[in-house]
């Protein structure tokens, strides 16, 4: 069987769709790398995420896939689902042949099994809207843990600024090590390790100040290529998809 292996990210992924149409050894699966567990039956072809190639798979699907067939496989790729990136992959190829039509063939198992992970995942994010739980810090700044099943920050973000838009908060995936980070006026999405808990519940101005900084004086820092965070978050050239319906 061959088995294409990527490192996680979208754009990684979005490169195994360009490779299964142009490369002559076809998948019979799609795996990130971290969880591959190597044998001497399969084939792993391990898939170099290409920028390039994964913008043309991407420019395709906006000009032939309706938008809510381009949120499903966000959705999708944000889900804890073990095997979501071959179902996406099958899903994608439906989609290409049926274009707009596709999510209408529900009697498709692939398609259901989409639509379904997809609704659970849109499910979860409204669920957290209103389970969130903040500390008060002090100084009209709040901190909320959280552990949901599905990598789902990016969908709660609009709601939890426009609810508390004069407020400075963060909000802590600590499974996944990442986090919310929003002082007021802006918010971006960081690495935030489980060592910065204990930072995070004894924030100040300074702490504030210095989490900005790190993310925005320079394009180039090294937490901005951190590839841990990347593989771990939709990129935000994406995120539209995603915001307009948190």
């Amino acid at each position: 069987m061959n088995i294409y292996t990527f490192d996680g990210s979208f754009e990684g992924f979005l490169t195994c769709i360009y490779h299964s149409y142009y490369n002559d050894i076809k998948p019979n699966n799609i795996i990130a790398t971290k969880n591959c567990i190597p044998n001497l039956i399969d084939n792993f072809i391990d898939i170099i995420t290409d920028l390039d190639n994964s913008s043309k798979v991407y420019t395709a699907m906006e000009n032939i896939f309706t938008n809510e067939t381009i949120k499903n496989i966000m959705y999708v790729f944000l889900s804890a689902n073990e095997e979501k990136y071959w179902i996406l992959h099958n899903y994608i190829r439906l989609a290409f042949k049926f274009k707009k039509d596709v999510d209408m063939y529900l009697n498709n198992d692939i398609i259901l099994k989409v639509s379904k992970i997809s609704r659970t995942v849109k499910l979860e994010a409204h669920r957290f809207t209103g389970f969130v739980r903040f500390k008060d810090l002090g100084d009209n700044k709040f901190y909320a843990s959280i552990e949901p099943d599905n990598n789902i920050l990016i969908l709660i973000a609009s709601h939890f600024t426009h609810r508390f838009k004069n407020q400075s908060f963060i909000i802590h995936d600590v499974k996944r090590e990442l986090a919310l980070i929003y002082n007021g006026e802006k918010y971006f999405i960081d690495f935030f390790s489980k060592a910065n808990y204990h930072l995070a519940t004894k924030i100040n101005d300074e702490f504030y100040e210095d989490l900005w900084k790190s993310y925005y004086t320079s394009a180039s820092i090294q937490s901005r290529k951190n590839p841990n965070l990347q593989h771990r978050q939709m990129p935000k050239r994406y995120w539209k998809f995603l915001i307009e319906t948190s």
